[in-house]
């Protein structure tokens, strides 16, 4: 199995448990307690991480930086919002229909990166479409 597969299930499989975990933790402690405390604990893997594996900013250059932190604000709003659907929704219906982002992000590529699709992929996209619409009736 290639190693960009193998990664993205490990998240997948990381995430589904994630969100009823959220889910979970926001009827317990509320929204915003439930969104600070595991945000700080995701941060804290991170840093962790990064220092151990011998990283360091030394090569970042200023428009990496602020692409980056475009990504973390947008990703951080994400968040927010995708919390507040699992607290006043049902996990099941919310993490689908978010799960649907890879959708956005094939059309940006396009348009914005100039990649391609192939027909399968292409296809793809339609059905994910058509998956959101059902599991949102």
């Amino acid at each position: 199995m290639q190693k960009h597969i193998m990664y993205s299930l490990a998240a997948t499989v990381l995430w589904g448990i994630w969100a009823v975990l959220a889910k979970i933790s926001t009827t317990r402690i509320g929204h915003w307690p439930s969104i600070l405390i595991y945000t700080l604990f995701s941060m804290t893997t991170v840093v962790i991480l990064f220092f151990g594996l011998g990283q360091n900013l030394k090569q970042a250059s200023i428009p990496g930086v602020l692409v980056a932190a475009l990504a973390g604000i947008l990703g951080g709003l994400a968040l927010v919002f995708f919390q507040k659907a699992v607290s006043c929704g049902p996990v099941s219906t919310s993490t689908a229909l978010t799960a649907l982002y890879p959708v956005f992000a094939v059309v940006f590529g396009v348009f914005f990166l100039k990649e391609n699709l192939s027909v399968l992929n292409t296809v793809g996209v339609f059905l994910a479409i058509a998956a959101g619409v059902l599991i949102s009736l």
